[in-house]
């Protein structure tokens, strides 16, 4: 998913080149179209191969720069549009230093509307005016790729290195905790409200009861579609719409976030790290008001300034920011702070700590050591890092490979333990992101699997564990956890999902129950396996013998589960009565031919019952 970024005035041919690009207008409001420039966020979606990829059209012009900064969070790329007629203008190095400090991990420059430019000279020097400007910024290696929206020079390449930059993007984590910064607001007739935002750290699904915050409401997703098309669970990184019930359009606004219940909440106090920027025409002092934008909000603020006086232009030092009204933060969010008059970038930083309490006093060494700490990730932190790089693993391999001191490391982990972060499946390790990823994969299965075979009681255990691609160490416990939360039913040899029940049609059970007239006639000399299959279906002959209705012994010898009881207990009587039996005497007791006879007997031996001693078999 990719910003597309600009440094030019009206008219520049940002907005064009995205239609060029996606076949999507992204200026939605009449005033965007009457003064053809972008004032707010604009949304489109792009396909790249097999990828699908969502777009993020943000203001360019200076005036609405703060519009802008709703609209950069959580993309993997950032196309940065610059008019080739115009060159690099005087918000240029605000828009790059914006970039910088969220630390977009990918960029490419388009230089568009090259079909007005005659004088390649001129073209040559824009470009390295650019190559200039970019230097030291999160663009100075970002390719320079003439183009016009125009005439479609140079767009064909400007797709490809947008997708092979895409793919070389890490992908977004999945940390179990979904949260999405709401940008935009609004309702359909029909269904309600409908909020958009770029997803983050997990997955949504449908049905999900959810919280927005800071506010409080409660609601559940009725709906989510990215780019139109409806799904039944979100992945991060994506742009989401996710139509909300219990929750009206008033209850929200931009900058809110949708998230599971519990697992987020309101803060009006939190540590960061921060770098104020060169060319900032004054320090940061302490007790000065700004603007803060995190996520997808704005709202006005108060720094702090921890263990110095105030931080100097092209400085970094630690802050922490007292808030006007509640932001719903985790740790690690980057920020930005800008001077609300005249309006300017005044730098960012990074999210440490989220809930501190309480204000610090400002040049306690204690507080500033913390801070170091917070920076560099606790020790819980870190070694939850490793345990995700190597699940499942022993917890003898996790402390060898943590390269942590030897106490820290078993107080992290069993902090991680008593936490819910890290679980025990057997001798394994496995974080809650991966256990919730084995059991979602589980849940995948089984329902594609009921699907396919609706007659069938459930999928075997080893077929389970195959398409798993786990050990039987892992599988084991994994299974018996999955058990025990209630995310299937073992029966036997098979598993199968909680609501799941066999249901024949009423055609279906009157030829099952003129097959078990027959078998019930026929005793012990039963019909044979096709004879049954043909009698009932395939499909419904493996119902039978899931649901334990049939009992197959050999290739070609079942029974009904009432004559096999029946049988079984002959033999049992039997054995304890004359302590042996062999082929012959089971001939005679059940009056029936030597095929029945000998696959009896191997069945009982089969389920140790009885054992062969010479020709004889004798109770287990």
């Amino acid at each position: 998913m990719f910003v597309i970024g600009t440094a030019g005035h009206v008219d520049h041919g940002k907005s064009t080149l995205v239609e060029a690009l996606t076949g999507i207008d992204p200026d939605r409001l009449s005033e965007e179209k009457a003064r053809e420039m972008t004032i707010d966020l604009g949304f489109a979606w792009l396909q790249l191969g097999e990828e699908e990829v969502g777009v993020v059209d943000v203001p360019g012009h200076r005036d609405f720069i703060e519009n802008m900064l709703a609209g950069v969070g959580g993309i993997d790329l950032a196309l940065f549009v610059v008019a080739a007629d115009e060159g690099a203008m005087p918000q240029t190095r605000e828009h790059l230093a914006i970039l910088d400090l969220l630390e977009i991990p990918n960029g490419v420059v388009a230089l568009t509307k090259v079909d007005m430019i005659d004088d390649s000279d001129w073209l040559e020097l824009v470009m390295l005016d650019l190559e200039e400007v970019f230097a030291g910024t999160v663009l100075e290696n970002a390719p320079i790729l003439p183009v016009s929206a125009k005439t479609g020079q140079g767009m064909e390449a400007l797709r490809q290195t947008l997708r092979e930059k895409l793919q070389t993007a890490v992908p977004r984590p999945d940390n179990g905790r979904p949260r999405l910064p709401i940008d935009r607001v609004f309702t359909v007739s029909g269904f309600g409200t409908i909020v958009t935002g770029t997803l983050l750290d997990g997955r949504f699904r449908l049905g999900d009861s959810v919280e927005i915050q800071p506010v409080g409401k409660n609601g559940r997703i009725r709906g989510l579609q990215t780019h139109k098309t409806k799904l039944d669970v979100a992945q991060p990184g994506s742009r989401v719409a996710i139509n909300l019930t219990g929750v009206s359009k008033e209850d929200v606004m931009r900058g809110n976030i949708v998230a599971l219940p519990g697992q987020i909440k309101g803060t009006l106090l939190f540590d960061a790290t921060y770098r104020h920027l060169p060319d900032a025409d004054a320090p940061l002092k302490h007790n000065m008001e700004v603007k803060l934008f995190v996520g997808a909000a704005e709202m006005v603020a108060r720094t702090r300034v921890l263990g110095a006086q105030q931080i100097e232009p092209g400085e970094e030092g630690w802050l922490q920011l007292a808030l006007s009204e509640p932001a719903a933060i985790v740790r690690g969010d980057r920020f930005i702070l800008r001077r609300p008059s005249p309006g300017a970038t005044l730098g960012g930083g990074k999210v440490l700590d989220p809930y501190p309490g309480r204000r610090h006093r400002r040049f306690r060494p204690d507080v500033v050591q913390r801070l170091q700490t917070l920076t560099q990730g606790t020790p819980a932190e870190l070694l939850l890092q490793t345990l995700r790089r190597l699940e499942p693993v022993s917890q003898a391999d996790l402390l060898k490979q943590a390269n942590m001191d030897g106490d820290a490391v078993a107080a992290a982990l069993q902090t991680l333990l008593d936490e819910g972060e890290v679980m025990a499946l057997g001798k394994q390790l496995v974080s809650r992101i991966g256990w919730e990823q084995h059991r979602d994969k589980i849940r995948a299965l089984l329902a594609a699997f009921h699907r396919e075979f609706p007659l069938r009681l459930g999928l075997s255990r080893e077929e389970l564990r195959s398409r798993l691609r786990l050990p039987g160490a892992l599988f084991t416990p994994l299974l018996a956890q999955a058990a025990a939360d209630g995310l299937l039913v073992e029966a036997g040899a098979l598993v199968h999902a909680p609501d799941h029940q066999v249901t024949f049609s009423s055609q279906q059970q009157a030829a099952i129950d003129r097959l078990f007239n027959q078998l019930a006639a026929a005793g012990v000399n039963s019909p044979s396996v096709k004879e049954c299959k043909t009698a009932v279906s395939e499909p419904v002959y493996f119902a039978l013998i899931d649901l334990g209705r049939l009992r197959q012994l050999a290739a070609d010898v079942v029974y009904g589960s009432e004559q096999y009881e029946q049988i079984v207990g002959q033999m049992r009587a039997h054995l304890q009565q004359h302590g042996s039996i062999n082929a012959a005497d089971t001939r005679d007791l059940l009056q029936t031919s030597r095929k029945y006879a000998i696959a009896i007997l191997e069945h009982l031996d089969e389920i140790r019952l009885t054992r062969r001693v010479g020709d004889n078999r004798e109770l287990f």
